[in-house]
């Protein structure tokens, strides 16, 4: 653990996503005398990807306390999802026929502050800078993707490939379908969905060898790829693009160990799934409640079980979804001989 010369706390999360606001929240629930610490440099005032919230979403924030809060927001309520995917026609998925009703398409950094705010309503400290020194008996990294702090740990990041996501946003007049559709084709599959005040994200997920040779990250490229998909492109004819196209790694990955010696990763630290699962925010919110158990018993009771616990369970998840995952790509045959669709047609090892 790196320690400055500030007071001793007792938790640092750092990153004030999903993951670690769960965390934080879930502390203060099951360990209150321990003093927590969420580091988040950001103002939340800039748009986030990872939208979408499934229905299984409800009893977590139920759990924290926040649901009240959630709901005040006014997300876009969406009841299903729709995919031209194995053949040329759409098929609907409708949420109606789920025990846990709705989900969400939602404004992610307005989401991600609540989050913030009512871990500092419970007493979690919120300190607007990026962590360096930091003089904590446990550490929890909640860095996103890049496990930026367990990687120092000595802990490793596994890759099961190298998907990539070229999103942009769209002013949208919201006449259109807002649940997420997505379509696949010949190097990827794309995606859309209405957002909340009248926004839309577009994005083509492709790997990042094959996004080099469709020149993706240029914008003259990325509209030709968008108006080459039919249905997608008629859920976007009021859209009108209002910012660049981002850039974001969506690899499968899992972190190995996801804790050691004082320090626990979560969220997307902890592993990452295909944005196809729609399952990132969920499983977030799961590990840092997850985590939060483990790192209190382990810091009032000097337990190391629930440590022990967690590494098998964040193991066994990965290992579950990537059965999942390639049961759900085999079901595209259209393209077998192109690169992106047999790399996906046989497990890693």
């Amino acid at each position: 653990m790196v320690r400055g010369e500030a007071e001793l706390i007792d938790v640092a999360i750092i990153g004030g996503g999903p993951a670690g606001c769960a965390c934080a929240l879930s502390l203060r629930a099951h360990a209150p005398a321990l003093s927590v610490v969420l580091y988040e440099p950001s103002a939340y005032d800039t748009p986030r990807i990872g939208e979408t919230l499934s229905p299984a979403a409800r009893p977590l924030l139920e759990h924290l306390g926040v649901w009240t809060a959630f709901l005040a927001q006014h997300h876009r309520e969406v009841h299903g999802t729709a995919a031209a995917w194995g053949a040329a026609q759409a098929i609907d998925n409708d949420f109606v026929f789920a025990a846990r009703g709705s989900g969400w398409h939602l404004d992610r950094a307005s989401f991600d502050a609540m989050l913030a705010r009512e871990a500092s309503h419970r007493g979690v400290a919120i300190r607007r800078e990026t962590a360096r020194d930091v003089d904590a008996r446990f550490l929890v990294d909640a860095t996103g993707a890049s496990a930026r702090f367990a990687r120092q740990l000595g802990a490793r990041v596994l890759d099961a490939d190298t998907l990539l996501g070229f999103a942009r946003f769209f002013d949208d007049d919201g006449r259109d379908d807002p649940r997420t559709f997505v379509e696949s084709f010949a190097d990827g599959w794309w995606y859309t969905a209405g957002l909340p005040n009248g926004r839309r994200i577009a994005a083509c997920m492709t790997d990042a060898d094959l996004a080099r040779s469709l020149r993706l990250e240029e914008p003259e490229h990325w509209m030709r790829a968008l108006d080459a998909m039919p249905r997608t492109r008629s859920l976007m004819r009021h859209a009108r693009a209002s910012g660049p196209i981002v850039v974001r790694p969506s690899h499968s990955r899992v972190l190995d160990p996801v804790a050691g010696e004082n320090w626990i990763a979560v969220g997307d630290a902890a592993s990452t799934f295909d944005p196809l699962s729609s399952q990132g925010i969920v499983k977030a919110l799961r590990s840092g409640i997850f985590a939060s158990y483990a790192v209190g018993d382990a810091l009032t009771r000097n337990d190391d079980t629930g440590l022990r616990r967690y590494r098998s369970f964040i193991r066994d998840e990965f290992d579950s979804y990537l059965t999942t995952r390639a049961k759900f790509y085999a079901e595209e045959r259209r393209w077998e001989g192109r690169e992106f669709w047999r790399r996906r047609h046989f497990s890693p090892s």
